[in-house]
């Protein structure tokens, strides 16, 4: 479901906050920098005017020069599905919730175990995720672990396209072969390297490292990327109290740094090139010093964080939707539903990670997907937030139906109740005799049945005629499914 605009609730952020973040931030690229381990970055960046240290591969550049350079970065980005109507528009005041993840593991609810995933997991999670309506992309959310490193990226992509025509984003794994053969595919279902440049319908994701620093592989897979026109995030994934400070603000100080690197070198690789301000914060359990996922402090900064990008006119890709439990239970929808609704709040942009992962984004559950489908369906409806007009005020009606009436049979809530009160389609709104009745199910229950009938009814839009034949010629390192 394509969305429009979204009303804006929480702010973290003081104006004052995000000023002093900024400064902070500034200071941070003129007097550390950051490090590029790569020697054409570095030149590029010579070349635009930043200080570059290419003995210690550092570069340091001042608030004005950041401020130019950000400028060239589009305010605006079109993610495109091979359906139009998955076209999103990712700008101020829209939000978007998809997958997420690399996970390697499967977890099973009926068994209660854990797999690992194969590539024919890619495929129907992606089938699944055609068919639910509140889930807008496709981020590829497992590792399969039958494929040789080398042709993992190719057949991810691959099956990802041609099970959902929702906009595919994803990393890439292989390296610098991985992106060529990324590249050629998009192209070739494409039509072309100018038909794919005009509509990308595929975006990546190439990390950076926290602290502060820009990999010399990654540098090389944006450098194509870029070069070829595809959207790409650049996301940082700092740990507090690990890899950046443990305070909020402190942390908040330093990814920002380390999203705005992200966008600095797709901009002097390119003016106008397609980058998010891309942030993935996250906590260290102060007990055990892992990471945590579903922290509550981590639906904050995402939160904080789209004030920030809001503050650059930069669109954001962010993070919601993790939980550090392993199972369907109480935890797992808390975590959840906060993580996803904080941003969203907050007007972010692009939320990944939001549906289908549990365990510290270490598995995903297909009755997670259609779960969290439902969470993000009562999110949205919280964003969309209430209208206030002379024919939803209904006063005239009001007046008509009088003292003691009622309102079922009026065709004024026939024509609103389904724009003004979300429906759940695996709630228990059953009172306690017709559930007791009907088999005591519980929402996992219902979303477990559901998984089976999207599954076994739903077909995507195929890919056009003759263009599988096409890519087998071509890559004959994609893997048929079993």
């Amino acid at each position: 479901m394509n969305l429009g605009h979204y009303s804006v609730f929480y702010r973290p952020l003081s104006a004052g906050d995000i000023e002093a973040i900024h400064k902070a931030s500034m200071l941070v690229l003129e007097k550390a920098g950051f490090a590029v381990d790569n020697r054409r970055a570095l030149e590029l960046f010579a070349e635009h005017g930043a200080q570059v240290d290419f003995e210690k591969k550092i570069v340091r550049v001042k608030e004005e020069w950041v401020m130019e350079y950000l400028k060239k970065a589009p305010a605006r980005i079109i993610l495109y599905g091979r359906e139009e109507r998955h076209n999103l528009v990712v700008e101020a005041d829209r939000t978007y919730y998809g997958t997420g993840g690399t996970a390697l593991n499967i977890y099973d609810g009926r068994t209660q175990q854990r797999r690992p995933a194969v590539i024919a997991d890619t495929a129907k999670i992606g089938r699944l995720v055609d068919a639910l309506e509140h889930v807008d992309w496709y981020v590829l959310p497992v590792y399969p672990s039958d494929l040789p490193k080398e042709d993992v990226d190719i057949n991810r992509f691959y099956h990802g396209l041609k099970n959902t025509s929702k906009h595919v984003m994803g990393g890439i794994y292989g390296g610098y072969n991985g992106a060529k053969d990324l590249i050629k595919l998009a192209q070739t279902i494409a039509g072309g390297a100018e038909a794919l440049k005009r509509k990308p319908f595929i975006s990546v994701i190439c990390c950076t490292i926290s602290p502060l620093t820009l990999e010399s592989s990654y540098i090389d897979l944006i450098i194509d990327l870029v070069e070829a026109g595809i959207p790409i995030a650049t996301p940082a994934a700092p740990i507090a109290a690990a890899t950046s400070p443990v305070t909020l603000a402190g942390t908040l100080a330093q990814i920002n740094a380390e999203a705005l690197c992200g966008v600095l070198l797709a901009q002097v690789i390119r003016e106008g090139a397609p980058v998010f301000y891309s942030v993935v914060p996250t906590t260290a359990n102060m007990k055990s010093m892992e990471f945590l996922f579903g922290a509550v402090e981590n639906g904050m900064m995402n939160a904080a964080c789209a004030q920030l990008a809001s503050y650059y006119n930069l669109p954001q890709y962010s993070t919601g939707g993790v939980t550090e439990s392993k199972v369907f239970d109480v935890q797992n929808g808390l975590e959840k539903c906060l993580n996803n609704l904080l941003p969203g709040m907050a007007g972010a942009q692009l939320i990944h990670n939001a549906a289908g992962q549990i365990d510290s984004s270490m598995a995903v559950a297909y009755e997670q997907y259609v779960l969290d489908n439902e969470i993000i369906g009562n999110i949205k409806r919280v964003l969309k937030g209430i209208s206030v007009t002379p024919e939803t005020l209904a006063v005239e009606l009001i007046q008509e139906v009088g003292p003691g009436g009622h309102f079922l049979a009026q065709e004024h809530t026939l024509k609103h109740m389904r724009q003004e009160l979300y429906l759940p389609a695996l709630a228990v709104r059953q009172n306690y005799t017709a559930w007791d009745k009907s088999g005591r199910k519980s929402m996992v229950d219902h979303a477990r049945a559901e998984v089976e009938r999207l599954l076994s009814g739903h077909r995507p839009l195929p890919l056009p005629d003759g263009l599988e034949e096409e890519l087998k010629t071509q890559f004959p390192n994609l893997a048929g499914l079993s």
